[in-house]
């Protein structure tokens, strides 16, 4: 594969055909901090492209692309390749070390409508797989063919050819982030609105690792929304601190301009009483120093005002600074707030109240019956000794992350 590293201007570089903002927005934490950290070490890590009509198509560095925009920079350095779209879509993938679901998401909707339209291949899925576990690209509906049977794919096929953090390096088979975006993507097409009896607590994928797509989706979008309300909280206090902030400077000037314009009167003033004096008149001199004691009285009381109005304004900005602080704190705190709330649903919910009733009315002979009332027991044993003694120490303070 013939490869160059250039330096392309950045009015020259495009997205790749296969990155989906929408889908996996741009995280503007991530290019600060890339920013930054190319400010501190100038090493600028590389960036894998393709040229297409004269633009080079990045394959993946979307983020650090937009990093150096924000650092004012005129062109970077690619290593241009000749990259299929297969090479993209792979590269892509494999860039991605989180393979969390917005970025499947992502990858999995972009790499079927590919093969769809014949600009990848996946593999084949084996005769041995059951029919109701394969789909057709364009379409993410299992068993979904259209006529001729084009385009067949399964969950293990696709994660086998994305490869990186979406294939079990053991067996070979998908990680579980490719059926659950599959799911998403499946109700999607078949509208979100499904009827509530066909998502029941049973409601699982054929290879027995996602249930309730419905609710992942649910998840995706709420994750979705809090990190525009995250991200909108902190440009929000950036722009009242940058307004106080103004307001500062905008003070600081006009008691400038106000303090010289003074000067300039009491100095006229001065000239004055020295014309007057020189002349005689001795009335004149008396009102001219009157003039000259009043309006330094006034200027002084001014003087005081002034420096109140900055004192307030300076306590508003620290007071804003401090509220940005404790909404930042707030903010990287929500992961694990919602993962308390993920395992405090786990304990309090009552899935197999039905069935336990169902069970318990039927003839068990005492053996079974025993085996079942040790379970619960050791069950219950369990969450008031281990369980329990997990969070029965003092409580700490979590550790959050420091921003420079």
């Amino acid at each position: 594969m013939t490869t160059k590293i250039r330096m392309v201007p950045l009015d020259k570089i495009k997205d790749s055909p296969f990155r989906n903002k929408k889908r996996n927005p741009i995280d503007n934490d991530k290019v600060k901090h890339i920013a930054e950290s190319v400010t501190a070490t100038d090493f600028w890590k590389g960036i894998q492209g393709r040229e297409v009509s004269g633009f080079i198509e990045v394959a993946f560095g979307h983020h650090r692309v937009d990093a150096a925009r924000l650092l004012g920079m005129k062109e970077i350095p690619i290593e241009v390749l000749a990259l299929s779209d297969a090479d993209m879509l792979q590269r892509m993938t494999r860039e991605n070390l989180r393979g969390d679901l917005p970025a499947a998401l992502e990858v999995v909707e972009a790499t079927i409508k590919a093969y769809a339209d014949g600009t990848v291949t996946l593999d084949a899925p084996s005769p041995k797989t059951n029919s109701k576990w394969i789909r057709y690209a364009p379409s993410y509906k299992q068993a979904s063919s259209p006529s001729g049977g084009e385009h067949p794919y399964t969950a293990d096929t696709l994660a086998r050819f994305l490869g990186g953090v979406y294939l079990k390096p053991t067996d070979k088979t998908a990680q579980d982030s490719i059926p659950a975006a599959l799911g998403v993507l499946e109700l999607e097409e078949r509208g979100v609105d499904m009827p509530a009896a066909s998502l029941h607590v049973n409601d699982v994928d054929p290879s027995g690792r996602y249930k309730s797509a419905k609710k992942v989706l649910k998840a995706v979008e709420e994750t979705r929304t809090k990190v525009v309300r995250v991200q909108q909280r902190a440009e929000k206090s950036a722009e009242e601190i940058a307004a106080e902030k103004a307001k500062q400077e905008k003070l600081a000037a006009d008691i400038k301009a106000r303090q010289e314009r003074e000067k300039k009167e009491c100095e006229e003033l001065l000239s004055k009483r020295v014309e007057a004096a020189a002349e005689e008149n001795a009335k004149e001199v008396q009102r001219i120093a009157d003039e000259i004691i009043r309006k330094a009285k006034a200027a002084e009381a001014k003087a005081e005002e002034d420096k109140a109005k900055l004192a307030a304004l300076e306590a508003s900005v620290e007071a804003k600074k401090a509220a940005a602080i404790e909404q930042r704190k707030e903010d990287e705190y929500l992961p694990i707030r919602r993962e308390a709330d993920r395992i405090i649903h786990i304990l309090e919910r009552r899935d197999l109240t039905e069935d336990l009733k169902a069970l318990s009315r039927k003839p068990l002979n005492l053996k079974d019956r025993q085996r079942i009332w040790e379970a619960i027991d050791g069950l219950a044993g369990w969450l008031s000794g281990w369980a329990a003694a997990q969070f029965s120490g003092p409580i700490k303070a979590p550790k959050l992350k420091r921003r420079k």
